[in-house]
């Protein structure tokens, strides 16, 4: 379930920072193996929230619409302990 669209009156977490590319690619590898069960690459397991799906692409302006967890997407993860997020090309837009 996306989270932004269930709580768009209410403040979303903030970044603190990005992601290492070799962390986003274990986020990425960890997603795609088990999306609920994705650990932190520094915190560990049970800090890591998927924010929200969205559109793999991007609009001119640097916003993409939200969307399900359906063929190609992308995942918002956020830890809440080390304030971190990145967005992961997380589907592969092919069926199983």
């Amino acid at each position: 379930m996306n989270r932004i669209v269930k709580e768009l009156a209410e403040a979303l977490p903030q970044p603190k920072g990005p992601f290492t590319d070799a962390e986003a690619l274990e986020l990425l590898m960890a997603y795609r193996k088990d999306p609920s069960n994705v650990p932190c690459p520094m915190c560990g397991p049970d800090t890591i929230e998927v924010l929200a799906f969205i559109e793999p692409e991007i609009d001119p302006n640097g916003f993409a619409s939200v969307t399900n967890p359906e063929g190609e997407y992308a995942a918002a993860l956020y830890c809440h302990k080390c304030f971190r997020a990145v967005g992961i090309l997380a589907g592969t837009g092919k069926e199983a």
